[in-house]
């Protein structure tokens, strides 16, 4: 796979008023954690960063330089404002190529215009699935293809692919997806809504009185 080049600096004050100074400035704080060794404070530019992961994904190798030595590293987590959606923080985890890590995987579905052809629905019983495989595997995220699937059914841990060199961790039986009947979905919403309204016009019975 390739491997991203990123600039980054070491980040000296860490308070709150320097950290939202950086933002303003396009610049992004985050940290780098390393194995045995205590984290350091980086800042990188904001708009470097996305580039990197747009065009390298989500989980990408990126080497950077730190105190003359050259790096490899992972973006382990990006902390996003709820607001704006825009990144306010990065954690990055210093990586060998030889050995394993453990990262959470976003869950892709595959197949869902064919699914709802057949009037079934997936529903994510989670939203991630932990994975474990040298740092130059991991993929972006795990893909389940529900296209063939038609009837209700669970798909659990046990039943997912995944790809060369990755191995999941976790309960096999775990239950990842469930496949529903459409209307019933539908059913149960309108029965909420009946709940609903009925629950109003109970209050509302019980103001004027």
């Amino acid at each position: 796979m390739a491997i991203g080049v990123l600039n980054v600096e070491k980040r000296l004050k860490t308070n709150s008023r320097t950290s939202n100074q950086l933002r303003r400035q396009g610049y992004l704080p985050g940290s780098i954690s390393s194995k045995g060794k205590d984290s350091v404070s980086v800042t990188i530019r904001a708009d470097e960063l996305r580039k990197g992961l747009s065009t390298y994904g989500r989980n990408a190798l990126f080497k950077i330089t730190l105190d003359g030595k050259e790096i490899t590293i992972i973006a382990k987590d990006i902390q996003l404002s709820p607001v704006k959606g825009t990144m306010l923080h990065v954690d990055f985890q210093e990586v060998s190529l030889t050995e394993e890590i453990k990262v959470a995987l976003s869950i892709a579905l595959k197949g869902i215009d064919a699914l709802e052809f057949k009037e079934l629905m997936a529903l994510r019983q989670t939203d991630t699935i932990t994975v474990k495989g040298l740092p130059q595997n991991i993929p972006d995220d795990i893909v389940i293809d529900v296209s063939s699937i038609d009837k209700v059914d669970n798909i659990c841990l046990k039943d997912v692919e995944f790809p060369e060199g990755i191995v999941p961790e976790g309960d096999p039986e775990q239950v990842i997806i469930s496949i529903v009947e459409a209307k019933r979905i539908v059913q149960e919403e309108a029965a909420e809504d009946e709940d609903t309204d009925a629950a109003a016009e109970v209050v509302g019975q019980d103001t004027e009185e």
